[in-house]
């Protein structure tokens, strides 16, 4: 396939990728239905940049915002492929599926159990990796891909 040239006669270069802005990929606790995220008692607790404030958790409605300023899509179908989404990876994990999911990265179960009726899981959540970090890692896979090209 012949690639389009400028009026120099020197072919175009292909548009760059949209890049996510590096506010939005902060580290986030997700809470999924029937699912609770508890960090491994071992970790220290992560502090926000203000030493004497907590961590902000990002609840759903938060997150739906965000997805809404980010994506310029209508808040009800947003709002229903988020909570689509948010089952499904609760399942997945729930089931002990490995998942991965770039940015936001590769996602394990590292312990399962039930406490108080509830599904409790500790998760391991591996982001990025180069000396950028997660902005900046390359698009190179933590798991094999299954699609044939």
């Amino acid at each position: 396939m012949a690639s389009a040239k400028s009026a120099t006669g020197k072919p175009k270069a292909a548009p760059k990728p949209r890049a996510v802005p590096a506010a939005s990929l902060k580290p986030a606790r997700v809470v999924v239905p029937a699912v609770s995220v508890v960090s491994p008692p071992q970790a220290a607790p992560m502090m926000a940049k203000d030493a004497d404030d907590p961590v902000h958790m990002l609840k759903k409605q938060e997150f739906l915002e965000r997805v809404v300023k980010a994506s310029g899509s209508p808040k009800k179908d947003i709002k229903l492929v988020l909570e689509a989404a948010l089952g499904v990876l609760g399942d997945a994990l729930s089931a002990g599926e490995e998942v991965n999911l770039p940015p936001l990265g590769k996602v394990k179960v590292n312990r399962q159990k039930t406490e108080g009726g509830a599904e409790v899981l500790i998760l391991k959540l591996r982001r990025g990796g180069g000396k950028g970090g997660p902005a900046a890692a390359p698009k190179q896979g933590l798991a094999e891909d299954d699609e044939d090209d």
